[in-house]
């Protein structure tokens, strides 16, 4: 989040994220609102920040079903 220039805080409630290896870490902060830019849309998200040596942004089923976004992995696409 430094890297982006986005500014964050501590989360309310504490929150175990299931990262992409299936194992669950600590939110240790928020970024809300955050406008994410996909092609030439633009949503909003809230980004819970963990603790990981990669730099990945992770899109939840919550996100997907908002959006009713679908990802077509045959194809490399996400419909949205």
């Amino acid at each position: 989040m430094i890297k982006l220039g986005l500014k964050w805080a501590k989360p309310e409630k504490e929150l175990n994220i299931v990262i992409i290896d299936g194992k669950k870490s600590p939110s240790i902060g928020i970024v809300e609102n955050a406008g994410l830019k996909i092609l030439d849309v633009r949503v909003q998200i809230n980004i819970h920040i963990v603790d990981l040596t990669k730099e990945e942004l992770l899109l939840g089923s919550n996100w997907f079903a908002k959006y009713k976004a679908d990802l077509i992995l045959s194809e490399n696409l996400l419909k949205f």
